[in-house]
C-alpha cells in the first residue's frame, strides 16, 4: 500500500512539475516575442526620427539613430534564425542591418541624399515584413 501511495506522490509531483516547467517556458517564450515586438516599434520609430534627422542634415543625430537601427536589426536577425519558418524575415533583417551601417558611411562622408535613400529602404523593409511576421 504505502509503495502505491510513494508511487502515485512521485506521479503527482512529476506532474506539477512538469506543467511548471511548460509555464516557464511558455512565459519565456512570450518574452521573446514581447521583446521582438519592442524592437520593431523602437525601429519603427527611429526610423522616423533617422529621416528627421537627414532631412535636416544633423549628422551626429542622424548617425546615432543609424546605430541604434543596425543593433536591433542585428537582435531580430538572431531572434529569426532561431526559428525554422522565417529564411525572409533572417533576409529582410540582415539587408536591414547591412543598410543602417552603410547608412553610416554616407553621414560620415555627408552624403545625405544617398543616406535618405538608404532610410527609405529601411522604413520599406519594415512594412514588408510586419505583414508575415509581426506577432502583436
Amino acid at each position: 500500500m504505502r509503495t502505491r501511495w510513494r508511487a502515485g506522490a512521485a506521479l503527482s509531483a512529476l506532474s506539477v512539475s512538469l506543467v511548471l516547467w511548460g509555464a516557464l517556458s511558455a512565459g519565456a517564450a512570450a518574452q521573446s516575442i514581447f521583446d521582438f515586438d519592442d524592437w520593431m516599434q523602437r525601429i519603427d520609430d527611429g526610423s522616423q526620427d533617422l529621416q528627421r534627422h537627414i532631412a535636416a542634415r544633423k549628422r551626429e543625430a542622424a548617425t546615432d539613430a543609424a546605430r541604434e537601427i543596425e543593433q536591433l536589426y542585428g537582435l531580430m536577425e538572431k531572434y529569426f534564425e532561431k526559428r525554422t519558418d522565417s529564411a525572409d524575415a533572417v533576409r529582410i533583417s540582415r539587408e536591414g542591418r547591412e543598410l543602417a551601417a552603410l547608412l553610416q558611411k554616407d553621414l560620415a562622408g555627408q552624403r545625405f541624399a544617398s543616406a535618405k535613400t538608404k532610410a527609405l529602404e529601411i522604413a520599406h523593409g519594415c512594412r514588408g515584413c510586419h505583414i508575415q511576421y509581426k506577432p502583436l
